[in-house]
């Protein structure tokens, strides 16, 4: 399902209650970041601190760097980050950075969610985590974090990147969407009485799949609120709304800038339909990877962790550089 077909889909979703219930409060309970990453850094970055998940980071092998989309944050690929570390001999590290206004991070100018920002944002971030890197490094962004890896895979500011991989996000389906996302925002609750309500909500809503996923990445989406009376609501995190101005800049010419990446490129989709002209003529020339996993919804990361983990680290190994040692002027070596 794309974003367009998911915003109308919610649309047609009456909304569950949001009275939380004794039954809820067992099946919904959050989960804890820490049995999903070993650890959580706090990167500076200018006048931002930046949350980031972080496992492996003493491994030697690949990096895959996962950027979230527009509301989500860094656990939304917790549940692909423990497949990743746990069922694969690729010594990867993984990285999962809350994007400014999102998750854990804080700082000033926590509104400028432009495309330009959020580029500077994720590219120093992962300068400062990796200083000189010489290691394979894999960039992974959904929906609006798709933009921003693959800019930053464009402009050639990060050493060793040799993959490229955007899940559920293409410019004309996105494009086409724009008018439609605040239908699909006015729809939401505004408010929850309880995490476990909210975790509930998007699970009845269809928005995540996966309960376990969505136990582990809601809590940080939401943040409580004390009213006059004392009562306390659970309230969005992020306002997504205030950043309408920045939805054009996001995705416009993406798919231009995802073709021309000087890098091997894969595509994750839910479904075929969402193929614009231009995409569809660079995959017949064999421009890029595309790996279909229809029975996810748009957070495919969540709905489907290890077949997107398994994909991530599979794609690496098919473009992972060749260890070909140099033969020096007095080796004895044929």
């Amino acid at each position: 399902m794309d974003l367009r077909q998911h915003i109308f889909k919610a649309r047609n979703i009456p909304l569950p209650p949001l009275e939380s219930t004794a039954d809820d409060a067992e099946q919904f309970t959050p989960l804890e970041w820490s049995s999903y990453f070993e650890s959580r850094q706090a990167i500076v970055v200018g006048d931002t601190t930046f949350s980031v998940y972080c496992s492996g980071l003493s491994n030697t092998g690949p990096i895959f760097v996962l950027h979230h989309g527009a509301g989500h944050s860094g656990l939304t690929f917790g549940l692909v980050a423990r497949h990743i570390l746990n069922n694969s001999t690729s010594g990867a590290t993984v990285v999962a950075p809350d994007a400014r206004d999102h998750g854990n991070t804080t700082g000033e100018n926590q509104e400028d969610l432009s495309l330009e920002r959020l580029v500077d944002d994720f590219v120093g971030v992962i300068q400062s985590m990796f200083p000189n890197n010489s290691r394979d490094m894999v960039l992974v962004g959904h929906s609006m974090g798709g933009a921003v890896v693959a800019h930053a895979a464009a402009s050639k500011r990060l050493g060793n990147v040799t993959g490229l991989i955007l899940i559920d996000i293409v410019e004309g389906s996105a494009m086409d969407s724009l008018s439609s996302i605040p239908t699909f925002i006015h729809a939401r609750p505004k408010s929850f009485t309880s995490v476990e309500s909210a975790i509930k909500w998007h699970i009845d809503s269809g928005a995540i799949q996966n309960t376990e996923s969505a136990r582990l990445s809601v809590p940080t989406l939401i943040v409580s609120t004390t009213s006059e009376d004392g009562s306390i609501a659970w309230t969005w995190r992020t306002q997504l709304l205030p950043t309408e101005k920045y939805w054009h800049g996001w995705y416009s010419g993406l798919s231009k800038t995802f073709i021309s990446a000087p890098t091997a490129k894969l595509l994750v989709l839910a479904g075929t339909d969402r193929l614009d002209k231009e995409l569809l003529i660079a995959q017949m020339q064999g421009k890029f990877q595309l790996e279909l996993l229809p029975a996810a919804g748009h957070t495919i990361q969540e709905d489907l962790p290890n077949r997107v983990g398994d994909t991530l680290v599979s794609f690496w190994r098919r473009n992972q550089r060749a260890n070909i040692p140099v033969r020096r002027p007095d080796s004895h070596l044929p």
